[in-house]
Order: structure tokens, then C-alpha cells, then sequence
């Protein structure tokens, strides 16, 4: 298992702490712990070489141990130099790698994410469609309703109209039984006088065959008998004259009421005809109100559920980013704690070298001591 190792000496803005810093190193966890514990090791072992070098300098037995001692640190020496020219290669490929940043690869991450903005995207456009067609719905059902408010109106007018030729109608046939009972009237009274004439007539001729005299010398006297005849002729040629002024005149009475009675019925089909157009209109438009009120509440049903929908997808995207950011910020910790650790290293590893420099000038210097002795 290995670790990516941010090296950086500045941050120079958010947007490279945000994806990554200029130059990476990979370490192996397993080549650190062995090195420390190869560091940890030698230490104590050095420290007490020089302890008893310093003590027994002069003694055959000493020198032995010192021997027996040196060969474990140069074999340690030997371990400790390679897994320093390992750490100096990698430093080579961290220097190396520095002069070619490269950004963190969060393609893994936009993936899903450029799905679910193409899908928050079409959302929208789903949405804003379904807001279109409310207020197209909306505007077309206030105008069959300003239509139906205007149709209303015409109904209503055409049933005042209605209302009032069925008055003008009752008030015709009024006049018209008015008219038959003073006909009726005139023809009973032309009847009486008829009757009246003739008994009066009948009465004279009795009075005048029952006093049948003849005056001798007499002044002449006129003819009774021609005048009653032309008293009857004056009567009847007044009375015909009247009965038929009055014919003329319930002639003229009836045929202007028939006129207006057929116009009034004429004009009474054509408004129920209207009218029947008008309620087959109204019922059409009802119809239509009602199917346009259930596509409106399906539109804003669909509206509704598109927002739920909507709510829905977001949450998922802020749960997705926040655990992405939790995910970062976990990457920077780590990557702040292995550089920490190497850091560290790197001073273990300055100290160990400048010690182990120490020892080898000790060395060499215990080394000419015995040869200029033996000389």
C-alpha cells in the first residue's frame, strides 16, 4: 500500500490547495518502517561504541568488541545507504515532478456529476415547459370564460326579449277576445233593433188597416205607408252601413292582430331557435371549461410532482458534494500528515548522518592510533 506525499514550500492560491499541490512522492510505508526501525537500532548501538571506545582505548579487549561492533554498523551502514539512495531517487523524482505539476484527477468525481446537471438541466426545461402550458391553459380559460360571461349576457338578454313578446302576445289575444265580445255585442244589439223595427212596423200596419177611413174633401195627407217604407230603408241602409263599418273595422282590427300575432310567434321561434343555439353553445363551452380545468389541475399536479422530483435530485447532489468535500478535506489531512512525517524522516535522517560522520572521524581516528602504535 502506498501514500501520495504533497511537497509544498507556498501555497499560491485556493485553487492550488483545492486540487493538488505542484509536486507528489510516493513512499512506501513498509521502506519507512524499516528504516526507522534500522535508525532506531543503530543509535543506541553507536552511542555505546563510543561510550566504550572513549572508556577502554587502550585495552586488546576493547578493540575486539569495537571490531565486533563495526562490522554490525557497516552492515547497518550498508542498509542505511541504500535506503538512502532510495529516498534520494525518489527526492529526484519529487525535484523532478516539480517542474511538471500536475492537478488531481477528479474525473471519477465529475462523471456523475455532469449526469446529474444534464438531469437537473432537463428538469428545468420540463419545468419551465409546464409553466408555459399553465399559462397558456390559464389565458385560454379566462377567455372561454370572458366568452361564456359574454354568452350569458346574451342569453339572459334574449330571454327578457322572450319575456316580453310572450306579454305583448297575451296582451294581443286580450284585445283580440276584447274585440270578439264587443262584435258579439254589435251583433246582438243590430239583432234587437232589427226586431225592435219590425214590431214597430207590424204595430203601425195593425194601426193603420184597423182605422181604414176615407175623408171626402179632406186636405190631402201624406202617405203614411211610403213613409214607414222609407224610414225603413233610411234604418236598414244605416244600419247596414253600420254593421258594415263595423265589419271593416273587426277586419281591419283582426288582420293587423293576426299580422302582429304571426310576427310575435315568428319572432318567438326565431328566440327560442335562438335560444336553444345559445343553451347548445353554453353546454359546448361548459365542456370545454371542464376539460380545460382538468388538464390545468394535471399540468399543476405534473408542476408539483416535477418539483418534488426537483427537491428530490438536489438533496442527492448536496449529499454527493458534501461527502465529496468530506472526502477532501480527509485527502489534505493525510497528505498534511505524511508530509509532516516525512519532514520528519528528513531530520532523523540529517541527525543519523551527522552522527554516523562523527563516528566514522572517531573511527578513523581510533584506527591511526593503533597503526602508529604498532609502528
Amino acid at each position: 500500500m502506498s501514500y501520495q506525499v504533497s511537497v509544498r514550500q507556498k501555497p499560491r492560491s485556493s485553487s492550488s490547495s483545492l486540487y493538488g499541490a505542484p509536486g507528489e512522492l510516493r513512499i512506501s510505508t513498509s521502506r519507512l518502517s524499516s528504516l526507522r526501525g534500522s535508525m532506531d537500532a543503530a543509535l543506541p548501538g553507536l552511542r555505546a561504541g563510543m561510550d566504550s571506545l572513549l572508556s577502554a582505548n587502550n585495552h586488546q579487549e576493547a578493540m575486539q568488541g569495537l571490531n565486533e561492533r563495526l562490522a554490525g554498523y557497516v552492515e547497518r551502514v550498508k542498509r542505511l545507504e541504500a535506503a538512502n539512495r532510495s529516498l534520494e531517487e525518489e527526492i529526484q523524482e519529487i525535484t523532478a515532478s516539480r517542474s511538471t505539476p500536475t492537478e488531481r484527477n477528479w474525473e471519477p468525481y465529475e462523471s456523475p456529476l455532469v449526469d446529474l446537471r444534464k438531469q437537473v438541466e432537463g428538469l428545468n426545461m420540463d419545468n419551465a415547459k409546464l409553466l408555459l402550458h399553465i399559462d397558456n391553459a390559464r389565458l385560454a380559460a379566462d377567455d372561454i370564460k370572458v366568452k361564456l360571461e359574454t354568452e350569458q349576457a346574451m342569453c339572459d338578454g334574449v330571454q327578457k326579449d322572450t319575456q316580453g313578446l310572450r306579454k305583448m302576445i297575451d296582451d294581443t289575444n286580450h284585445l283580440r277576445m276584447k274585440l270578439e265580445s264587443e262584435l258579439e255585442s254589435l251583433k246582438e244589439e243590430l239583432a234587437h233593433l232589427r226586431q225592435t223595427h219590425k214590431e214597430e212596423v207590424e204595430a203601425l200596419m195593425e194601426l193603420i188597416s184597423k182605422n181604414n177611413v176615407t175623408v171626402v174633401d179632406a186636405p190631402k195627407k201624406p202617405d203614411l205607408n211610403a213613409a214607414i217604407a222609407e224610414i225603413r230603408v233610411q234604418y236598414e241602409k244605416l244600419a247596414d252601413e253600420n254593421k258594415a263599418k263595423a265589419q271593416d273595422i273587426y277586419k281591419d282590427k283582426f288582420n293587423s292582430m293576426s299580422q302582429d300575432v304571426n310576427k310575435n310567434t315568428q319572432a318567438l321561434e326565431q328566440a327560442k331557435g335562438e335560444v336553444n343555439e345559445l343553451r347548445r353553445q353554453l353546454q359546448g363551452l361548459q365542456v370545454d371549461r371542464q376539460t380545460l380545468q382538468k388538464t390545468v389541475d394535471s399540468l399543476e399536479q405534473s408542476l408539483r410532482d416535477t418539483e418534488g422530483q426537483y427537491g428530490h435530485d438536489m438533496s442527492q447532489l448536496n449529499q454527493i458534494l458534501h461527502r465529496l468535500q468530506d472526502e477532501l478535506a480527509a485527502c489534505r489531512a493525510d497528505i498534511a500528515r505524511q508530509v509532516r512525517e516525512y519532514e520528519a524522516l528528513l531530520d532523523l535522517k540529517t541527525k543519523l548522518e551527522n552522527e554516523i560522520n562523527n563516528y566514522r572521524q572517531l573511527l578513523e581516528g581510533a584506527i591511526d592510533s593503533p597503526d602508529q602504535a604498532d609502528h
